[in-house]
């Protein structure tokens, strides 16, 4: 205290106490690991922090096991994969927290190799192999508004039923009925391609033959789910069985059965009366196969070859308050306001649930707070209407950017893009995310406040999905189904039908030709979803003189009445993902539906398949004057039109603009007034989340694979393999010490020398973190090749070969040997996992219950048998002799020892360190990384003070008792910290530098122990 603080008045003594022994509490913060790694969901690639296993389990999902994978891999995901990254999360967060994980999905560098998957497509002059379609015909005449087909002379329609990819050359697939109408053609050629079949059974039933080199198939299939021949029940849904370096040859398929769309063949193969077809009359009912493509690239249905996307909603929409000109086209019409992503990225969310929005009201007083409100669920996908699964749900929101309700704020608009340039990724929005599951998407003049006060949310617009084809015959003009993407009639726009031929020319007549796979009437050909005009050749065998083939869009809810409500104002409108009206089964097909596009669906080739909005909901039949039950209809009537077909009517399935609102029918119409549902009680609706991609091959169990995602360790550039770029770019989204604050890093199971090298740099540059690697020899996981166990045994001798031929010299990285077995208690399953998993586990518990400079390894904080690895470890991949743990360690491999009676024990804690010193040590190197963070934040406390020794004692006073704690707790044989002007010079004070010294003398662990054991004669003395 300075003198002048002092009070003098009288003469005496003055004294003051100025204690400078207390111990300063540092900025310490829990810092833990990143883990790179594969999981069930979460955010894409993004680094983020848990607390616990329970909030990774929340975020990221339940590690997988990489069980055999049985079922429709296609439709309910593929786990196949065991989550090695999930499993060293679990480990080190049983022991300590926090921790950071990237989920890793498939990026791409820009203008480099794409990411995803394809099917090589057919073309004009090669149809095998590929992606095909099958499309399905009912009876009717033409402009009946159902699927019409007639096989002489009308208009046909014909609705997609489902895609097979076809691999190899020589692969074929035809529907093997013939069609026996009197009236139609009769295919005979036994060797063609692709013939139309009528309808054999109940249920749409068809047979179909699949002929390749490796499998030949015949098999009859339908549409019904509970039926032994349901079409996803007697295909391969496994794309994995397509690649032969993961299948054994006697497993091999050369096709899988992709998309399924049965509920739109019950909805929209009708009678020629409009009415849906019983299960029994079917007659006339034809099914063809048709190869897709798109225009002349001949990369079509099959072209998957993208980077990851995240799913979203469509965007949602506020009533119309226009003068009802008759215009009305929710596609384009009414004001956007906010579209929901998922926080979980790629393709989980989508698969898993539905957005809600419910309880929408105006304002009740308009003078006072014009906003009107409603109520945002996420729901399960699985759920009914009748008992809603709410995993999340936001009450009273609106509008009003300045209201604390505000949906932007309730929820959080905050998002991430990653800067290429500067290698970090960027926040973007201005709301932090409240969510446990989504996020929005604001339009500008919601998140201004700028649109009309009166809007609320009302419905939503209409998903991207491949435009139609049409078939004409000869010149035949074709009427119908002629649409752009934004959906207006255009002649010249039409998505045509391919059949045979060059680029620019009329196809010779099928019939008459003798060339090609076609010969004799095989069938069509290619369906082309580009913008060239193709024809129909005619001739006495011509299936169609014109037709039509459309592709499904969302199922929506037809009625109210639909289902068992107890009341039918608990409907909600708009997406439905039950089986039928009536039957309140999950359909699976919404898995289907909300699948992104192929990569090069552009332009013509996509249109926005009609959304749905509260503005087009009618009155019940008969109930003009609005009395008795509330049930209303969801209807779409085609413009012109008084008659309401339902959300079934061909002709939303063709995207023609329209509906009850447009024609004047509809309840906000008749009433002059939005709130007239609303006010009846129906004032909810659900929208999907569709778009979501993985980035990955579908053709491969671990989308990381060592043999040819990543090369066999031979030179690559991240050009050439987006699943190398993919690594880099995780390692690179944590390189900022500034951002992410980790001590330790691990990408377990990935052993690829250019990618471990990597982290290892990242871990040098960064200088405050321990990268724990997984090396080459270990072990091949049996995602890899086909080989037998025993063939993918690893050695330890194979191991020391691999260390010794890198030459590692680096204190900031480790590597352990062997891999290990380990119990997943919740699958009941053993699971092979890297060595690095359980490492994370060791270095966390050994932390916890002693200190983290204490050595990571022994019987005391190494039992692996004994849990300290946070997992339950069973075995080994090889029980190491002593000389074997030697080789290991000569190049600073760690053993994994197998002991008879302590069990499995980490047997070593060398760093990769060549040069011998205090840092070829885990625990030294583990020490120094802690004081240098710990002191760190010291430091940064002193940043702009004055350059004096009053702030060099500030830093001597915080930095000596810290270190004394460290030396009192075993970790330091002894210290001294330097800061005076023999450090901090007077040309360094004129730099505005200060300059200190931190002598450490870090504490060895004892490693090996002598002892001498000495027999004395029996005259001997102890002394």
């Amino acid at each position: 205290m300075p003198v002048d603080s002092f009070r003098f008045v009288s003469p005496g003594v003055f004294t003051n106490e100025i204690d400078q022994s207390q111990i300063a509490e540092t900025t310490s913060r829990e810092t833990g690991p990143v883990v790179f790694g594969v999981a069930q969901k979460g955010p894409a690639l993004v680094p983020t922090t848990v607390a616990s296993f329970a909030e990774f389990v929340d975020i990221f999902g339940q590690p997988q096991p990489g069980e055999a994978a049985n079922g429709d891999v296609w439709r309910d995901g593929d786990q196949s994969n065991p989550t090695y990254g999930a499993y060293a999360a679990q480990a080190y967060l049983r022991n300590a927290a926090p921790l950071t994980f990237v989920r890793l999905v498939g990026s791409q560098e820009s203008g480099g190799t794409t990411a995803g998957w394809e099917i090589p497509q057919a073309s004009a002059t090669n149809i095998r192999g590929g992606t095909y379609g099958l499309f399905i015909m009912g009876q009717g005449t033409a402009g009946s508004g159902s699927i019409s087909q007639d096989y002489t002379s009308s208009h046909g329609e014909g609705v997609l039923a489902a895609v097979f990819q076809l691999t190899g050359s020589e692969t074929t697939i035809e529907l093997t009925g013939l069609l026996n109408s009197s009236s139609g053609p009769s295919v005979t050629d036994a060797a063609s391609v692709i013939r139309p079949q009528e309808v054999l059974g109940a249920n749409r039933e068809f047979r179909v033959r699949i002929s390749g080199s490796l499998e030949t198939i015949e098999t009859t299939f339908n549409f019904d789910p509970k039926s032994a021949r349901y079409i996803r029940s007697v295909f391969n849904t496994n794309p994995h069985l397509l690649n032969p370096s993961i299948t054994p040859a006697a497993n091999q398929k050369q096709h899988f059965l992709a998309q399924t769309f049965g509920r739109s063949v019950m909805d929209l193969v009708t009678a020629d009366d409009g009415t849906a077809l019983s299960r029994t009359d079917l007659s006339g009912t034809v099914g063809i196969i048709l190869a897709l493509s798109s225009g002349s690239s001949n990369g079509g249905a099959g072209d998957f070859r993208r980077a990851y996307a995240t799913p979203a909603t469509p965007w949602i929409i506020g009533q119309d308050l226009t003068d009802l000109s008759g215009s009305f086209d929710l596609n384009s019409g009414p004001q956007r306001l906010f579209r929901v992503f998922s926080r979980e990225g790629v393709e989980y969310a989508q698969s898993h649930y539905k957005i809600s929005v419910s309880d929408i009201k105006q304002s009740p007083n308009p003078q006072f707070e014009p906003y009107g409100s409603f109520t945002l669920m996420v729901r399960d996908i699985k759920d009914t209407d009748e008992d809603p699964r709410i995993l999340e749900q936001f009450n009273n929101l609106n509008l009003n950017p300045v209201s604390n309700n505000f949906v932007g704020r309730r929820i959080g608009d905050r998002s991430w893009t990653y800067d290429t340039t500067n290698n970090k990724w960027v926040q973007l929005g201005q709301y932090p995310v409240l969510s446990r599951f989504i996020r929005l998407e604001l339009d500008a003049q919601v998140e201004n406040g700028t649109q009309d006060n009166r809007l609320v949310p009302f419905g939503f617009r209409g998903l991207p999905t491949m435009a139609g084809a049409n078939i004409a015959s000869g010149s035949a003009t074709i009427n119908e189904f002629s649409v752009t993407a934004a959906g207006s009639a255009a002649a010249a726009d039409r998505q045509n039908f391919l059949v045979n031929g060059g680029s620019g020319s009329i196809p010779p007549d099928m019939v008459s030709s003798s060339a090609g796979p076609w010969a004799g009437l095989g069938g069509p050909g290619v369906v082309n979803f580009g913008d060239n005009s193709w024809e129909l050749g005619s001739g006495s065998g011509t299936f169609y003189t014109s037709g039509s083939l459309l592709f499904p869009t969302l199922p929506l809810r037809g009625s109210s009445a639909d289902g068992r409500l107890s009341k039918t104002t608990k409907a909600f409108f708009g997406l439905t993902t039950n089986q039928a009206a009536s039957i309140l089964i999950f359909d699976g097909v919404i898995r289907d539906l909300v699948r992104i596009n192929p990569a090069n669906a552009q332009g013509k080739n996509l249109l926005l398949s009609p959304g749905f909005s509260l503005d087009d909901l009618v009155y019940s039949s008969g109930d003009a004057t609005h009395s008795g039950s509330d049930v209303f209809v969801y209807n779409s009537t085609v413009v012109g039109s008084t008659s309401p077909l339902g959300p079934n009517n061909n002709n939303i399935r063709r995207g023609t603009p329209g509906g009850a609102r447009k024609a004047g029918t509809s309840m906000t119409a008749v009433s002059a007034s939005y709130t007239e549902p609303l006010d009846r009680g129906f004032n909810k609706f659900t929208v999907p989340l569709y778009g979501g991609f993985n980035g990955f091959d579908i053709f491969e169990k671990n989308p990381f694979n060592q043999s040819r995602a990543l090369n066999n360790n031979v030179t690559k550039t991240t050009s050439q393999f987006p699943m190398y770029y993919t690594l880099k770019t995780a390692i690179d989204s944590v390189n900022d010490v500034d951002q992410i604050d980790i001590n330790l890093a691990a990408m377990p199971g990935i052993t690829d020398q250019q990618v471990t090298d990597y982290l290892i740099a990242m871990a040098e540059e960064r200088k405050d973190t321990l990268a724990i690697i997984d090396l080459e020899a270990g072990y091949t996981a049996s995602t890899e090749n086909t080989q037998s166990f025993d063939a993918r045994r690893g050695s330890s001798a194979a191991t020391v070969t691999a260390a010794e031929a890198r030459n590692f010299n680096s204190s900031y990285a480790a590597a352990y040997y062997p891999w290990v077995q380990i119990s997943d208690g919740r699958t009941n399953s053993r699971v092979w996992v890297p060595p690095s998993t359980v490492a994370l586990g060791v270095l966390a518990s050994s932390a916890a219950t002693t200190e983290l400079w204490f050595a990571p390894a022994g019987f005391n904080r190494g039992g692996l048998t004994r849990g300290s690895a946070g997992l339950t470890v069973t075995n080994v991949i090889e029980k190491l002799t002593a000389d074997q743990r030697d080789n290991l360690y000569d190049v600073n491999v760690n053993p994994i020892a197998s002991f008879p009676a302590e069990g499995i024990v980490v047997f070593g804690q060398k760093t990769l360190q060549a040069t011998p010193s205090a840092l070829d040590r885990i625990n030294v190197r583990r020490l120094l990384i802690f004081c240098k963070k710990q002191i760190t934040q010291i430091a940064n406390g002193l940043l702009f003070d004055p350059n004096n020794q009053v702030t060099w004692n500030r830093f001597l006073n915080q930095v000596g008792p810290f270190l004394a704690s460290i030396k009192n707790r075993f970790g330091l044989e002894d210290y001294r910290v330097v800061l005076d002007t023999s450090t901090t010079t007077p040309d360094m004070v004129d730099q505005n530098i200060m300059y200190a010294q931190i002598l450490l003398k870090p504490t060895r662990a004892i490693e090996f122990i002598a002892l001498d054991f000495v027999i004395s004669r029996s005259g001997a003395e102890f002394e």
